[in-house]
């Protein structure tokens, strides 16, 4: 009588199956716990610095200059809540460089908060930490002129119809001021190595607004640029810009591109080129393309990779692994990597080719690496990954590259709401050198654990810059280079 109470009031025994089942959910459970404790918690807190997102801003609208400018200035303080590529010594730096910058927010043009905002992010020294889109011609304005590096020092190398006759020149000083100091001037608007800044010097020296902005200008319309003519002659040009076009730019240009006259689409037809009328190199045809490949010699192949993004209908990635099955049917001993007017991208998407393609040449064969400060960001990754499974195969030939080999990357960008200026942050850091160790793992990009490689240095093998007399003959210093190793085993 009791049991059956007692029965009755507690329900009946749970059968053996209903015992073991909640016995499982009980397990299951704990051993979810566990995960979570163990694997996933360790794992979010090693991710969430490098996939943290810009803090948001909402900022009531504006009435004034000065207004706008605090704004975006209280927008930009954020910045080292998110990069991690600031040293504590740097951040101080930076917020003391706002807190100048503040006092003068009234009188700053879109231009003059522009550069004042690089030279304060600059502070980070880390190339990919920037400011994005400080070029003449889009959204600030620009002269009729188009600039480039050679090894002699910077030449016109694309002007409009009625200043045609500077085509050539090189350019002695700007504003009173030697190309050289011009370049030191500048130097500070730009984080990382002082190559990748000088590479981005045509940008600003185009443009009279940033440059007056720079106080590098006295005025933001004009500027003088004595140049040393094609007949020898050495003239003070005065210059009068033209407005840039209005949309602010989310990328940064790299002023390397206008080598090329082909497919410019900021240009109309009313300008020309140094190159209008002389058989280009192969490396200029086609420098839109985010790659391509010929094969100069019937066992040399060639392949050009300008950015690591993929394009429609195919992925790069995939595309890669396309042409190097079909130079596997080829008797292929050699070939050419040329990184020279690649920015960068996703590394992934050359991960598998840079591993295959030492892979398919002979013990003999050579692969060349052609590397120029132009070469940046994801550019690097590849050339590293190269330079480590082709080994001491591997020739580097060209410029040194555009960064560092330790740098902070990844991250992504932000907009300052009034100016809309674009400010570009980095979270996750590289070494493509020794690789990441497992002390880094708090701060290396998760990703290199399975593809980072300890490279060793990557200066060039064979240093090679274009003198402006061989660019203007259409000839390619750097593949003459490689064809002389071909043919006679080294390069002059």
């Amino acid at each position: 009588m009791g049991n059956e109470t007692q029965n009755r009031k507690d329900g009946p025994a749970p059968s053996g199956k209903r015992f073991w089942r909640r016995r499982g959910v009980r397990i299951a459970s704990i051993t979810l716990a566990a995960v979570l404790l163990l694997v996933v918690a360790p794992l979010a807190v090693i991710l969430y610095p490098t996939l943290k997102t810009y803090p948001r801003s909402d900022f009531p609208a504006a009435a004034s200059r000065l207004e706008r400018n605090r704004q975006d200035l209280a927008h930009l303080r954020r910045l080292i809540e998110v990069d991690r590529s600031f040293s504590p010594a740097a951040q101080a730096a930076f917020t003391g460089s706002l807190d100048a910058i503040e006092q003068r927010a009234g009188d700053l043009d879109r231009a003059g908060l522009a550069m004042a905002a690089a030279k304060a992010v600059a502070l980070a020294d880390n190339g990919p930490t920037s400011v994005v889109g400080l070029v003449g011609g889009h959204s600030f304005n620009a002269v009729p002129i188009r600039l480039g590096w050679f090894a002699e020092g910077l030449f016109v190398i694309a002007a409009t119809g009625d200043q045609s006759h500077l085509l050539g020149g090189e350019i002695l000083e700007v504003n009173g001021r030697t190309t050289e100091a011009f370049v030191d001037a500048l130097r500070p608007h730009f984080g990382g190595p002082a190559n990748l800044a000088r590479e981005f010097v045509p940008n600003i020296a185009i443009s009279p607004e940033l440059l007056h902005a720079a106080g590098l200008a006295d005025s933001s319309q004009e500027s003088a640029y004595l140049i040393r003519l094609k007949d020898g002659n050495v003239a003070q040009i005065p210059l009068l810009a033209t407005p840039g076009a209005p949309e602010p730019l989310n990328a940064h240009v790299w002023p390397r591109r206008d080598f090329s006259p082909l497919s410019q689409t900021d240009r109309d037809a009313a300008w020309r080129h140094v190159l209008d009328d002389v058989t280009l190199p192969a490396y200029l045809t086609r420098p839109d393309a985010n790659y391509w490949h010929h094969y100069p010699l019937p066992d040399l192949l060639y392949v050009q990779i300008n950015r690591i993004r993929d394009a429609t209908p195919e992925s790069l990635s995939q595309g890669l692994a396309q042409m190097l099955d079909e130079a596997e049917k080829k008797p292929i001993r050699n070939a050419v990597v040329d990184l020279r007017f690649n920015n960068g991208g996703n590394y992934e998407l050359t991960a598998d080719f840079s591993q295959r393609l030492p892979a398919i040449l002979p013990p003999d064969g050579r692969l060349f690496v052609l590397t120029s400060a132009n070469t940046f960001s994801a550019a690097i990754s590849t050339a590293a990954r190269l330079r480590h499974f082709g080994g001491t195969r591997t020739v580097l030939v060209g410029e040194p590259m555009g960064d560092r080999l330790q740098f902070w990357g990844e991250g992504g960008r932000t907009v300052l709401p009034n100016s809309k200026i674009t400010i570009r942050y980095s979270t996750a850091y590289h070494d493509w050198e020794h690789g990441c160790s497992l002390s880094e793992i708090r701060t290396c990009f998760l990703l290199n654990y399975a593809y980072d490689v300890p490279a060793g240095p990557l200066q060039p093998d064979i240093p090679r810059s274009t003198s402006f007399a061989d660019y203007a003959a259409g000839t390619d210093p750097a593949m003459t280079a490689v064809m002389q190793v071909l043919m006679v085993g080294t390069a002059d």
